[in-house]
């Protein structure tokens, strides 16, 4: 839904927008955050509330007779055990989890939620990942924040919605990085008992990722860490996990990494329509497979064949 991209809304992708969001707010005064979840939200989606959805989005852009077609068509699923078809009671309609198109049916009614959020909050203040919400509220009190926790949950139940709000909280934990207001910072953040574990550098994986992961690793840490203080204050248990699986990278802050440097870039993202060819990977295999694949594009879709534009070493 990426064309449906309202600018004053907060429909957040990754950290890395929370963080650009998060240190770009208003903090002066007594400001608060605000967390909700919505409560079961792929199952909760309702025919009725995606059809208000997709006429919010048609003020945006186009959306063809055919596009609302094969929308609604992703829609009816059917589950088929032992020759019996299964299906919901009443209706085939379900927004399924773990899909391409439940991920932008779930981004598409989360973006007609936050347009419906603007009546009571600034939409500035606001924003969504999925089904977890939050806001900053400036010069916040308790009676405020009660009558705002309020009217949000009225605006969802009005669509079939439920969630869970907790107010008033000066520190949250949020996807992986918990936010401080009261100093404006950040650092990593983990859900109780969850240790990290990590592929053996021994294993049998290809040789490239085994020596980017440690790399990989300290850049994302270094990337929701503030400074120097709040990664080390969270690194022992990621280079714990590392020396148990067999590395000895020593993680290290690199300022370059930080969503807060001023040197931070940006990786730009090239849009290409791209056919992936991913065979498994195994040491035991001494056939370049990438050669003899690439010889079976040549032969079969030469230059100048109807297909070749579509099939060929570049796509």
């Amino acid at each position: 839904m990426n064309n449906v991209d309202s600018p004053d809304l907060n429909l957040w992708r990754n950290t890395e927008q929370v963080l650009d969001w998060f240190q770009s707010a208003p903090k002066g005064g007594k400001p608060r955050f605000l967390q909700f979840d919505i409560v079961e939200f792929y199952p909760s989606i309702s025919e009725e509330i995606l059809d208000r959805a997709i006429s919010f989005a048609q003020q945006h852009t186009d959306i063809s007779s055919d596009e609302l077609s094969i929308i609604k068509h992703c829609k009816s699923s059917l589950l088929f055990h032992n020759n019996q078809t299964w299906e919901k009671k009443g209706k085939t309609f379900d927004v399924t989890m773990g899909s391409y198109d439940g991920a932008e049916t779930c981004e598409l009614v989360g973006l007609y939620m936050l347009h419906r959020l603007k009546q009571c909050i600034d939409p500035s203040l606001i924003g969504l990942y999925r089904d977890d919400g939050l806001a900053i509220i400036p010069d916040a009190n308790g009676p405020m924040m009660d009558r705002l926790r309020k009217q949000i949950t009225a605006i969802f139940k009005e669509e079939g919605l439920r969630i869970t709000v907790e107010t008033n909280a000066k520190v949250v934990d949020f996807l992986d990085v918990t936010l401080n207001l009261e100093n404006g910072r950040y650092q990593p953040y983990r859900k109780p008992n969850d240790q990290p574990l990590y592929i053996d550098s021994q294993s049998n994986h290809p040789p490239t990722v085994i020596k980017e992961l440690p790399a990989m690793i300290n850049r994302r840490l270094s990337s929701i860490s503030c400074d120097k203080e709040a990664f080390d204050g969270a690194k022992s248990v990621y280079q714990e996990a590392l020396q148990r699986s067999g590395y000895d990278h020593q993680l290290q802050y690199n300022d370059k990494e930080s969503s807060s440097s001023p040197n931070h870039q940006k990786r730009r993202k090239r849009r290409r329509r791209i056919i992936w060819y991913n065979p498994p990977y195994s040491a035991n295999v001494t056939t370049n497979i990438g050669k003899r694949f690439l010889n079976l594009l040549k032969k079969h879709f030469p230059k100048g064949s109807l297909l070749n534009k579509i099939f060929n070493r570049n796509t």
